[in-house]
């Protein structure tokens, strides 16, 4: 997926506890006190969190009592940790109730996004993420402006392209080598090219041939066989991007021979790994996980299922060699 985990904390003097509390999230914090402009909490009447059992009781019992005494922080630590227990709903219910006393904060809003946007629940994650930029301002990295383009990718309805574009180059700008940015990139302006003609059309995929130039540069093609999913997901999803934009500059002889090389290699690399990892699981499913642009979907199953059938062919020219 085209989305990212990493988010920040507003509080300082929380960078020696987070460093202990936090080593096994999925999260990378850095440390930032602009990501709320200093605001100060907003403390409204309690809201209360479930307190029966749970793989995270430890964690809420070891902040105040009073919930509305917490830290931005003890918030957000108390929502990791459901995060780590790979319960998105119960990290969704957490962070909204955290930033009812910290209407401003960063880590929250990206934390909730992500997991809406995990669980496929895309105008919610839009809804969210719009309302977290409006809030925040200026976002001191470029993952909420990133997972926002990417949620919008998948509700067209809801975003404009052009909208998308803005939100991902604006993430761009704040780092450019982010796989995930980069990813979202590809996948928007292969959408503005299905959509538009002429100039528009030239335009984007001369923007789309930037991007991957960067995405492969960046090394973010060679994270297929990292044995994480998500990642696998993220560059089978590239790898459609190219080989269907290059079928098509084929037809029009404007394609480069070795970006020809390059993508097919790319795809039966992704198709070795899905057959490794992956054995047995629908390319349809793969495929709906990976494809944000509708109209893309039967062209992903299309180039997967070739690819994925020459390495089934090969496996077994390589068994019938040995013997």
């Amino acid at each position: 997926m085209a989305i990212t985990p990493r988010t920040i904390f507003t509080n300082p003097a929380s960078a020696a506890v987070a460093a202990a509390s936090l080593f096994a999230l999925t999260a990378v914090g850095m440390y930032s006190s602009s990501m709320c402009g200093g605001c100060p909490s907003q403390r409204v009447e309690t809201v209360k969190v479930a307190h029966e059992w749970s793989p995270c009781e430890d964690v809420r019992q070891s902040m105040a009592g009073d919930q509305s005494q917490w830290s931005e922080f003890e918030w957000y630590q108390y929502a990791s940790c459901y995060e780590r227990a790979e319960d998105s709903s119960r990290v969704i219910e957490v962070s909204s109730q955290g930033l009812n006393y910290y209407p401003a904060s960063e880590a929250l809003f990206n934390l909730k996004g992500y997991h809406q946007i995990s669980l496929h629940k895309y105008e919610d994650a839009v809804n969210t993420l719009e309302l977290g930029l409006r809030r925040v301002g200026s976002p001191s990295n470029g993952v909420m402006t990133n997972n926002l383009a990417w949620a919008g990718l998948w509700v067209p309805r809801d975003m404009e392209l052009q909208r998308a574009r803005a939100l991902y180059k604006r993430s761009l700008s704040k780092d450019s080598n982010m796989c995930e940015t980069i990813h979202t990139g590809l996948w928007v302006e292969y959408a503005i090219s299905e959509n538009t003609q002429g100039l528009e059309r030239a335009r984007s995929l001369r923007a789309l041939g930037q991007l991957r130039d960067n995405y492969i540069q960046s090394g973010c093609t060679e994270r297929y066989d990292d044995g994480n999913h998500e990642q696998l997901i993220e560059v089978m999803g590239a790898a459609v991007v190219f080989e269907d934009v290059d079928r098509d500059l084929r037809q029009n002889a404007l394609l480069d021979t070795n970006d020809a090389l390059e993508s097919t290699m790319l795809m039966h690399n992704v198709a070795r790994e899905l057959r490794k990892r992956q054995r047995g699981a629908s390319i349809d499913k793969l495929c709906t996980e990976s494809i944000p642009v509708a109209s893309a979907h039967h062209t992903c199953m299309e180039l997967i299922d070739k690819a994925v059938t020459i390495e089934r062919h090969n496996e077994r020219f390589q068994r019938a060699y040995k013997r």
